[in-house]
């Protein structure tokens, strides 16, 4: 065995040894590159039979395969390519996210393909307006008609699945509103006066919705923009979603049609990112049971 060993060495210093190494060098740079090649076209697969879990999951092996080659380049393009099955699954924010930094390193390395992407991205961000507006128009034009009064108890269901997802309300259900609100405010203020800001914006978000289910709409209000801003400050993605719609919920009932828009869209933008589905399809159905009235 040791013999053998010994004459595969000698095989590689013998005079083209150099140029076997080279050659072999290329021989992998070769394989990485028809592996990349083969991942993109196994991911288009994918995504135009619609799985785009799978197509992502191809495109970022082709991502880290181009990342071994040192290939900024290729990494671009794999980037480009995730944004375009965002795009198609009509996660458009995350797939612009994506776009900007394909177009960056592309920018980086003087890519000719940074054109093309450029261009790209300018039809995506007229797609996105246009949505923007559509929608807008939507429930203005809906606003205007006379709308009908909000049966708070119908949507109650929606809202409680909402705030349950950030903070039970298990232990406040089984008793009076009077009791339960009580309870809340007490636990408030002593989350307050602790400095527990993770637990003083939950049980904002609960006063909130203990507010608007009981027609407050102005102390919803208030606890509502008190518990956003204790979210964002504790970067709880989740909790700021669900205040948001609770606050769009406040929008519709106060026929502010683009408050609507703007909370609904951006809630729903959160639970995409999340990749909570189940959270992004209450807040839809919450939606539409909204203008059903």
């Amino acid at each position: 065995m040791i013999l053998i060993i010994l004459s595969i060495f000698d095989f590689l210093k013998g005079d083209e040894g150099g140029e076997s190494l080279e050659k072999y060098l290329r021989k992998l740079e070769e394989l990485l590159e028809e592996e990349f090649d083969t991942l993109i076209r196994i991911a288009t697969f994918y995504a135009d039979e619609g799985d785009t879990r799978e197509a992502l999951d191809y495109l970022e092996r082709a991502y880290k395969v181009a990342s071994d080659m040192n290939d900024e380049e290729l990494m671009a393009f794999a980037l480009d390519s995730m944004g375009d099955v965002y795009l198609s699954d009509r996660k458009i924010k995350t797939a612009m996210e994506y776009f900007k930094e394909a177009l960056r390193i592309y920018n980086s390395v003087n890519s000719p393909l940074r054109k093309d992407l450029r261009e790209k991205i300018k039809e995506v961000e007229k797609i996105r307006e246009a949505i923007d507006i559509a929608s807008l128009n939507r429930l203005q034009e809906e606003a205007e008609a006379e709308m009908a009064e909000v049966d708070l108890g119908a949507i109650e269901p929606f809202l409680d699945r909402l705030v349950e997802r950030v903070e039970s309300l298990t232990m406040y259900q089984s008793q009076s509103y009077e009791d339960s609100i009580s309870q809340i405010r007490e636990a408030y203020q002593i989350a307050r006066d602790i400095g527990d800001t993770a637990t003083e914006a939950s049980l904002l978000l609960l006063l909130g919705a203990y507010s608007l289910k009981n027609e407050d709409f102005s102390e919803s209000r208030k606890y509502l923009k008190k518990a956003e801003d204790l979210f964002k400050k504790t970067n709880n993605d989740m909790g700021l979603a669900v205040a948001m719609v609770l606050m769009g919920v406040l929008e519709f009932i106060e026929n502010n049609p683009e408050g609507v828009a703007s909370a609904f869209r951006g809630a729903v933008e959160i639970f995409q990112k999340l990749d909570e589905r189940e959270m992004e399809s209450v807040t839809l159905e919450l939606l539409n049971k909204l203008y059903s009235f």
